[in-house]
């Protein structure tokens, strides 16, 4: 038993210092443990102090994406009624698009039909074709006939020659018979009856001149008048061609304009034609005469009065028949303002026939004296 208690004695002394031991160990353990916890703390305070500040800007940015999807619903609501606006269009451009295609049906309807009128006109045009075909033989047939007519005229210019060798002849018998009626007067004043008789014989042979100087003239008037049958501008009356002031002047004015020198210039050509086959001694005459209707004339003009208007439009014509090559011998001039008028109805159509330059062919009939 003793054995037993020391031996307890023993293992008691073993067992407090191993105790100790445990216990110091465990203290240890649970010192580092709560290090480890503190250390764990601090750095998970650490960890939750940077996810507040991250939360805080993902807050921010979450609140600028908030703001933006607004901004975003407010440009999707815009292209909302943009898309509604475009649909309206595409369905208003659809309507449109039917009634082009309406319109090209029309088209191609009047199309058709404007073929079908030009298959018509082809036709027509043919006719036509026809027709001109006909109209140059018959114009042809009339050339033939004009080369009959300047025929017969160059067989009147002979006959107007053998006239004028005639007129020459008689001239001469005049001459000598004045010579004779100078001497006679001389030698013998008391043989009165015998003068008388000369005289009357001189009327005679005067008498028979002024004849055929109006049968001269008659010739000379009918020649002209055929060339100028087919010029409109120029009216033949009487024994005159007439030209309307508007063919040949601007209002107010007396140049001659450029188709009044057209007219004027066709008038010049027959007449120097003519004259080439007229004998020199035949002494004919172009009278020019210059006529204006009531109206007094404008305040600011160059010229007075109607009067001064007539003469110097008159005067224009024979200055531009001189440059056209006429001999100025062959020529006069004059103005008769507004008092012979062709028509005294005093309306607009009436002044515009007075307004005019009327052209008169006739002769200066010259006797030589001999004392």
């Amino acid at each position: 038993m003793h054995y037993h208690l020391k031996l307890r004695k023993q293992n008691d002394n073993f067992i407090w210092p191993s105790f100790v031991d445990a216990l110091a160990s465990l203290l240890i353990v649970i010192i580092f443990i709560l290090m480890i916890f503190v250390i764990s703390q601090y750095y998970v305070s650490q960890k939750l102090s940077g996810k507040d500040q991250a939360l805080s800007q993902l807050e921010t940015k979450v609140l600028e994406i908030t703001n933006q999807l607004n901004i975003e619903k407010g440009i999707s609501k815009k292209l909302s009624l943009d898309i509604v606006n475009i649909q309206n269009e595409l369905e208003n451009k659809d309507f449109e698009l039917l009634q082009n295609k309406n319109l090209i049906t029309n088209l191609k309807a009047e199309i058709n039909k404007n073929l079908f009128k030009l298959s018509e006109q082809s036709e027509i045009l043919e006719n036509k074709r026809l027709i001109f075909k006909t109209l140059q033989k018959k114009l042809e047939e009339k050339n033939k006939k004009e080369i009959n007519i300047n025929n017969v005229i160059i067989e009147q210019r002979n006959e107007l020659n053998n006239l004028n060798l005639l007129i020459i002849n008689l001239k001469e018998k005049i001459n000598k018979l004045n010579s004779l009626l100078n001497l006679y007067e001389k030698k013998d004043k008391e043989e009165k009856i015998k003068n008388l008789q000369l005289k009357s014989t001189l009327n005679s042979a005067l008498a028979r001149r002024v004849e055929e100087l109006q049968k001269f003239k008659s010739i000379f008037f009918g020649t002209v008048k055929e060339k100028l049958k087919n010029v409109p501008e120029i009216k033949i009356v009487g024994d005159r061609f007439v030209f309307q002031s508007e063919v040949l002047f601007e209002t107010g004015s007396i140049e001659i304009g450029k188709k009044g020198k057209t007219e004027l210039k066709k008038f010049a050509d027959i007449l120097l034609n003519l004259d080439k086959d007229i004998p020199k001694d035949s002494n004919w005459i172009l009278q020019i005469e210059g006529h204006t209707d009531n109206l007094p004339v404008r305040k600011g003009q160059i010229y007075k009065d109607n009067w001064e208007l007539s003469t110097k439009r008159a005067l224009s014509v024979l200055r531009y028949f001189i440059n056209e090559g006429l001999d100025p011998k062959k020529l006069f001039a004059s103005g008769y303002g507004s008092f012979q008028p062709i028509d005294k109805t005093n309306s607009k159509i009436g002044r515009m026939k007075n307004r005019r330059i009327e052209m008169k062919i006739t002769q200066k009939l010259i006797i030589n004296d001999s004392n």
